[in-house]
C-alpha cells in the first residue's frame, strides 16, 4: 500500500504547513514560536498523542529548525509517527521524575542556549489538564512572550484538497451512522443504548470497507458516531442523555459525525415520532427555513458576521422568533469540533474558498423542543457546497409508531 491510499494527511503537506508558518513569523519579525496546543502540533507535524499532565511542546524557528518537547514516554511513539523530524529534546517524567527539574525549565534552557529574542508562543505556558502545574514560559524566561495564537490557527481556517476529501470521506460515514440509528428508533428503546450500538455497527462497517487505508489518531471514540436525545430535553442545546425510554410523540435532536484521518464531519437533525403535532410542524418549518438561509448566505467575500445578521434577520423579521434563538448560526471545524472563526455578528472574519462550516440555526421552545439542523458546508468559488447529504425534509425523518 502506498502512502497516497492511506487516508491521512501527508509528510510532504505537513513540511509545507511548517513552510507556511515560518514564512509568517518572518513577516511577524519574530524568531522563534512554541506550540504547546496537541491540536496544533498535531497540524504541523502530523505527530497525533493523548494529551496528558505531561507537557509536549513544538519549536519552529524563523529558519525553519524543528524542535520537539517530549517526555521521554512519549519518544518511541514519536519517532514511529514521525521518523522524517529530528530526534526529540526529552525530560524523564512530570512534574520532575525525580530530576529536580520541572519540564517547561528543559524547554527555557533550549530557547536561551539558541539565542532567540523575539518569541511567540500559542499558550504561555503548557496548557493546564489532568492535574497539571506549570510556570509561564514568559517567566522563566523572564521576557515577553508574543500571543501567536492567531499565527497558528488563522493557517487552519481553509483547508486544502487533501483536507476536504477526508472531511467528505467523514461526511460520508457520518450519515451512514446515523442511518443505522435512524433505522434501530422505536418507542421504548434507550437513548444511550440505541445510539451506542448504532455507532459501533457503522464503525464496523466502515473499517471493513476502509481496510488499511484508515488510519486511526486518536486512543478514544469511534470512527463513526450517532446519538440523540429526546423530548423536552431538546429544548436545551446541549442537552445531555436521559434514561427513559423514547415515546411517541417525542421531539428527537441527533448528533452524527465521522472521523478520517482525524479530520470530523457534522450532521444533525430534528426528527419526531409518530404523527407530529400542527405545533412540530410550524417550529420544523421555521427551522428549516433559517437553514436555507444560511446556506444561501455563505459564499466568498462576505463576512461571517454577515452571514449571521442574514439569518437572524429572517428569524426576527419573517419568523418573529427571536426569543427562540440560543446561538450563533455555525462555526468552522476540521481537526476539531469547533475551530476559528465563528458566524457570529461580533466574528467580521471573510469567508474563502476552502474554509468549512457548520450551518445550524437553532429554535428552543421552552417546554416543547429543540428545533435545530447542522450540516457540513464547504465554501467554493461562487457558494456553498453541502458535504452531509443526509435528508432535510420532515417526512423523511419521522420514526414510525
Amino acid at each position: 500500500m502506498t502512502g497516497a491510499d492511506r487516508l491521512e494527511i501527508s509528510r510532504a503537506e505537513h513540511a509545507q504547513r511548517r513552510e507556511r508558518l515560518v514564512q509568517v513569523l518572518h513577516d511577524a519579525e519574530l524568531d522563534v514560536i512554541c506550540v504547546f496546543g496537541s491540536v496544533r502540533v498535531a497540524y504541523l507535524t502530523g505527530f497525533h498523542f493523548a494529551a496528558t499532565e505531561r507537557p509536549i511542546g513544538l519549536v519552529l524557528t524563523g529558519g525553519g529548525d524543528l524542535t520537539m518537547l517530549l517526555p521521554e514516554i512519549e519518544a518511541e511513539h514519536y519517532a514511529h509517527q514521525c521518523p522524517e523530524l529530528p530526534a526529540p529534546l526529552t525530560y524523564p517524567e512530570y512534574p520532575g521524575g525525580g530530576s529536580g527539574r520541572h519540564p517547561l525549565t528543559v524547554l527555557a534552557d533550549h530557547l536561551r542556549r539558541s539565542g532567540v529574542k523575539r518569541i511567540a508562543a500559542d499558550v504561555d505556558g503548557y496548557e493546564h489538564r489532568w492535574g497539571y502545574r506549570g510556570p509561564a514560559l514568559s517567566a522563566l524566561l523572564e521576557q515577553p512572550v508574543a500571543d501567536g495564537l492567531a499565527l497558528v490557527d488563522d493557517l487552519r481556517m481553509v483547508k486544502s484538497p487533501a483536507e476536504i476529501a477526508l472531511i467528505r470521506e467523514a461526511c460520508a460515514w457520518g450519515d451512514h451512522a446515523h442511518r443505522m440509528m435512524q433505522d434501530a428508533i422505536a418507542p421504548g428503546v434507550n437513548e444511550l443504548v440505541v445510539s451506542h450500538e448504532s455507532s459501533l455497527r457503522a464503525t464496523r462497517e466502515m473499517l471493513a470497507a476502509l481496510g488499511e487505508r484508515y488510519v486511526p489518531k486518536t486512543r478514544e471514540g469511534l470512527p463513526a458516531n450517532a446519538m440523540f436525545i429526546s423530548g423536552a430535553n431538546t429544548a436545551h442545546p446541549h442537552g445531555l442523555h436521559q434514561s427513559v425510554g423514547v415515546q411517541p410523540g417525542d421531539v428527537l435532536v441527533t448528533g452524527a459525525y465521522g472521523v478520517v484521518g482525524g479530520y470530523e464531519s457534522e450532521l444533525e437533525r430534528t426528527m419526531h415520532v409518530g404523527a407530529p403535532t400542527p405545533d412540530f410542524e410550524r417550529y420544523f418549518a421555521a427551522m428549516l427555513g433559517a437553514q436555507d438561509v444560511g446556506l444561501a448566505a455563505l459564499r466568498p467575500g462576505r463576512t461571517c458576521a454577515e452571514v449571521e445578521a442574514e439569518v437572524r434577520g429572517y428569524i426576527e423579521d419573517t419568523l418573529d422568533m427571536t426569543r427562540l434563538i440560543r446561538h450563533h448560526t455555525g462555526h468552522a471545524f476540521g481537526l476539531e469540533g469547533h475551530e476559528h472563526p465563528f458566524l457570529d455578528l461580533d466574528d467580521h472574519t471573510v469567508i474563502e474558498p476552502g474554509m468549512i462550516f457548520s450551518i445550524e440555526p437553532g429554535l428552543y421552545v421552552p417546554g416543547l423542543a429543540g428545533f435545530r439542523h447542522s450540516d457540513t458546508v464547504l465554501v467554493t468559488g461562487s457558494g456553498s457546497e453541502r458535504l452531509s447529504l443526509y435528508p432535510r425534509d420532515l417526512a423523511a425523518l419521522l420514526i414510525p409508531v
